[in-house]
């Protein structure tokens, strides 16, 4: 089967095994983690990054051939800045406006 699609994307392509071609979990330090498998194409991926919280950052990937996206949380920080103020230059302390 091509991993190249003709049409819109969507189910059709995964394997016939039992793994999709993207999927998402949050792991026990609550690291949320991304995988997309050869086929997925941008409609996948943007489907799988709405699934994460608004403050989430990426940090680190794993895989050759699965991809493998590690984002995290910022602790104890909010989902927003404060009006008036900017995000920080360092990615640790950064998190999403609204």
């Amino acid at each position: 089967m091509p991993i190249f699609s003709s049409g819109p994307h969507g189910s059709w392509r995964t394997p016939d095994d039992d793994h999709p071609l993207i999927s998402a979990r949050v792991d026990h330090n609550g690291e949320h983690e991304l995988t997309l498998r050869p086929g997925a194409d941008i409609g996948d991926l943007v489907a799988l990054l709405t699934t994460l919280p608004p403050a989430a950052f990426f940090t680190e990937h794993f895989g050759d051939v699965d991809a493998v996206l590690i984002f995290r949380l910022v602790p104890g920080h909010p989902a927003t800045v404060p009006a008036g103020e900017t995000n920080p230059p360092d990615p640790a302390a950064a998190h999403a406006t609204s």
